[in-house]
């Protein structure tokens, strides 16, 4: 019995300390964060920019298309730093 909960307790500690250790690889910083929002918001005020009127014309498509890939590669960057 105490060869069972002595291995489940280092199991544990051994398991809590290699979970711990990723976490802080894709932290981000205050201003980090602040500017993933801000492009997210830039997006967004894209899109309803572009069906304001009901149409969403080919220009407005491909500049919506640019926003969203400018704001997937800020993302990617910012989280794979």
């Amino acid at each position: 019995m105490k060869r069972i909960v002595l291995g489940t307790t280092a199991l544990a500690i051994l398991s809590g300390i290699a979970l711990a250790t990723p976490a802080a690889a894709g932290s981000l910083t205050y201003r980090e964060r602040a500017a993933i929002a801000n492009s997210k918001s830039h997006v967004n005020a894209l899109r309803s920019q572009a069906r304001a009127d009901g149409r969403v014309s080919v220009w407005e498509r491909m500049k919506l298309r640019a926003a969203v890939a400018r704001h997937k590669a800020l993302t990617h960057r910012l989280y794979n730093n």
